[in-house]
């Protein structure tokens, strides 16, 4: 494919060929930098403030032995690159956030320069710029940036370019590609693997680059015979790779857990979830002036039927598949950004395998690259159907987004500043509908000893959850039984049971409660119940014996608690009722 003129928007003599991905890597720092005296936040907790694992680099080689999530979270994903980088930040920064803001800002920019060069395989050189530049102020990365262990989004992101560029490059040369370069692309798959399972679709984008990018006159048999090798070589090293995750995992090929919103649903109702999101992804993608941290229930909830938002998600993706076709020979760039797209999309569509998200803004990172290849497509089409005199025009729209995009980035840095701004901006302004945001206000406040603030945002944490999620019931049933308030402690622990009858945790609490309250034969029978799980038999049996003697006496309700002293720690903390004072 040869190399169109430098379009009118970088005219030919005025600017040096490294002034752009210059300005790229400048412009990416700039959207970035407001958030630089950030704290640890969200996942940066658990994955690098408190887990000893990455504070010494002792231990790096355990790291490739052991699951992404520290014990004790579900061990479910497995990116030993990830917190081997994150162990060498710590040792340099001595712990210190800034040292790990100023790595991402540094891996975002490198990025951002990737995808110029990316880009400049299919645009001109002006035109390229353009896509980078929107890609180093889009809104939308800003979660993959502002938080430290997102870092494994912006590796794969810069890996998957750097690969890309250089097959392109040596298929560009005609032949088969030399052995060394195919050595090269097997270990950038391997190092991406390492730092995000998502970095498996590479083999797909080296595929969509073969038909796009690369001209051939030679037979489609020839060309599989050029590149057949690496793609086995691909294959092996992917095998490989879910082989030892497999391995390290114990057997779990998926990840830590299922989304709250898919939990229960069939393949076609996961499909008619998914489908609702599709307009979430082109807002995200197109035009982000709105953001969230959370997409959790009840901002986006599992669907079982048909509807409008399932009409115009179907509706935008028939649109984009017509669009990628009648493109692919006029404006390749259009066609081979939502190619990129979609399969940068593929690990997290939910529809065959569920995930533990049904939309993050992070997971967006690899597919925006393809968005803004797209968007540099067609406004390359604009460039050479328009006036020179409208040139002017252009850059100055063009700077206008880029204004936009630096403000509405750097503004949203300072979102992630720490873990109670972050889900109080959420619940109160981005997401109020997000159980999560109002379950951590409500744990919050109770730290702080709000308990009537406390207890509001747990109702509405309730309120938004998916029936079936009890967290947030139990959390607060907990804490009212804690403090001797049995009756509305037993009517959440009935909604649990009701919800899961198998939930022997909330049966036993709720049995210690009923007891409490004078409910004598009601309590008798959840213990049978709890009885029947073969679950904490002993305290079961502890909570039959004392209601049944209290019920014999006619024993007044507040008089008789279920003792606890020869109940395991587990059990006691569940059997014991506050005095409510």
């Amino acid at each position: 494919m040869e190399l169109r003129p430098i379009s009118a928007l970088a005219p030919h003599g005025r600017i040096r060929p490294w002034m752009l991905p210059l300005t790229v890597a400048l412009l990416a720092v700039a959207a970035s930098i407001s958030g630089i005296l950030n704290q640890y936040a969200q996942d940066d907790i658990p994955i690098i403030g408190t887990n000893a694992a990455v504070h010494s680099l002792g231990g790096i080689g355990k790291l490739f032995v052991q699951s992404y999530w520290p014990p004790p979270y579900a061990q479910g994903l497995y990116r030993p690159f990830t917190l081997t980088s994150l162990a060498l930040q710590w040792a340099a920064g001595g712990g210190s956030p800034l040292i790990l803001r100023l790595v991402s800002y540094g891996l975002y920019a490198a990025a951002s320069v990737g995808v110029f060069f990316l880009a400049r395989l299919l645009l001109p050189a002006g035109v390229a710029g353009a896509v980078a530049a929107l890609f180093a102020v889009h809104p939308v990365h800003v979660e993959a940036v502002a938080v430290a262990v997102n870092q494994g989004e912006l590796w794969v992101g810069l890996l998957c370019c750097v690969a890309v560029i250089l097959y392109v490059r040596e298929r560009r040369r005609g032949g088969p590609i030399p052995v060394r370069s195919e050595l090269i692309l097997a270990g950038l798959y391997l190092a991406a693997c390492l730092f995000k399972e998502t970095a498996l679709v590479l083999p797909g984008l080296l595929v969509l680059a073969e038909i796009l990018l690369v001209p051939s006159i030679e037979p489609l048999a020839v060309r599989i015979s050029r590149v057949r090798r690496l793609l086995l070589v691909l294959l092996l090293v992917g095998t490989a790779f879910m082989g030892v995750r497999t391995r390290v995992m114990r057997g779990n090929l998926a990840g830590t857990f299922t989304a709250e919103g898919l939990v229960d649903l069939t393949v076609n109702q996961r499909a008619i979830t998914m489908l609702s999101v599709v307009p979430e992804w082109f807002r995200l993608l197109l035009w982000p002036a709105h953001l969230q941290a959370d997409y959790s229930p009840g901002e986006i909830v599992g669907q079982t039927s048909w509807g409008p938002a399932q009409t115009l998600g179907l509706a935008l993706l028939v649109a984009a598949v017509v669009a990628a076709t009648l493109a692919r020979r006029r404006a390749p760039a259009i066609c081979f950004g939502i190619g990129w797209c979609a399969i940068g999309l593929f690990p997290v569509h939910n529809v065959l395998v569920p995930t533990g998200i049904i939309l993050a803004e992070r997971t967006l990172f690899l597919p925006s690259i393809g968005a803004m290849i797209a968007l540099g497509g067609i406004g390359n089409l604009i460039v050479d159907r328009v006036s020179p005199r409208y040139h002017p025009a252009l850059v100055a729209v063009l700077g206008a987004l880029l204004m936009l995009g630096t403000w509405r980035s750097t503004t949203r840095h300072s979102m992630w500043l720490d873990q109670w701004t972050i889900w109080s901006r959420t619940a109160e302004e981005d997401a109020p509908r997000s159980y999560r945001a109002h379950e951590f206000m409500a744990q919050a406040y109770y730290d702080i000893g709000q308990e009537r603030m406390a207890e509001q945002e747990y109702r509405l944490a309730i309120q938004f959850s998916p029936p079936k999620l009890t967290g947030p019931r139990s959390s607060l049933a907990d804490k009212l039984r804690s403090r001797g308030f049995s009756y509305p402690a037993a009517q959440l622990y009935r909604e649990i049971v009701r919800a899961r009858p198998n939930h022997s945790a909330a049966r036993l609490a709720l049995g210690a409660c009923l007891v409490n309250l004078g409910l004598y034969r009601e309590a008798m029978f959840h213990a049978r119940m709890g009885i029947s799980f073969e679950w904490e038999l002993a305290a079961f049996r502890t909570i039959l014996g004392t209601a049944d003697s209290a019920l014999r006496v006619s024993a007044p309700p507040g008089t008789v608690r279920v003792p606890v002293a020869h109940a395991d720690s587990a059990a006691a903390a569940l059997l014991r009722v506050g005095t409510g004072k």
